[in-house]
């Protein structure tokens, strides 16, 4: 069973290097079983990142309107969450990227969308406070997952 962790974003961004430290953070951890990749523009390279894997827990970071820091977790069902744009500051977008992945039939048979709520994205490296104290929810959160995952064969 394969299970991989893939980081998006663009750390030249603020918040939208979210996704990319979050998966630096949980390749330290070690975990069996998970692999980490990062995809600094995500679109098709996004489903190629996915081949192969049984599962995939996407990491970016997410601007729904709600409080910075948020930590949002969306399931195949559920993205993007209704009323949330998929614009993307990465070009074609992972919402994107899921949609075509699903019409071509190249998702894994599990994936999960987790994010952080943003407060910034514009030109400059570093999150933002908020954003930065929210990473080890998020963290813990990929652990929890890809542990439940491995007891239940993905």
């Amino acid at each position: 069973m394969r299970i991989r962790v893939i980081g998006c974003g663009n750390p030249m961004r603020s918040d939208d290097g979210l996704g990319i430290e979050a998966a630096r953070r949980v390749e330290a951890l070690g975990l069996a079983g998970v692999e980490v990749r990062v995809s600094g523009q995500p679109g098709s390279d996004l489903l190629d990142l996915m081949d192969g894997a049984d599962g995939v827990i996407l990491l970016d970071a997410v601007s729904t309107g709600v409080p910075p820091g948020t930590l949002h977790a969306f399931t195949r069902e559920a993205f993007p969450p209704a009323g949330v744009s998929p614009a993307s500051t990465h070009g074609l977008g992972v919402a994107q990227a899921l949609a075509l992945g699903e019409a071509l039939g190249r998702l894994p048979a599990r994936w999960l969308f987790l994010g952080i709520e943003a407060e910034r994205f514009e030109p400059g490296s570093g999150l933002s406070p908020r954003v930065r104290a929210a990473l080890p929810l998020l963290v813990d959160r990929v652990r929890e997952t890809a542990c439940r995952w491995r007891k239940e064969g993905v």
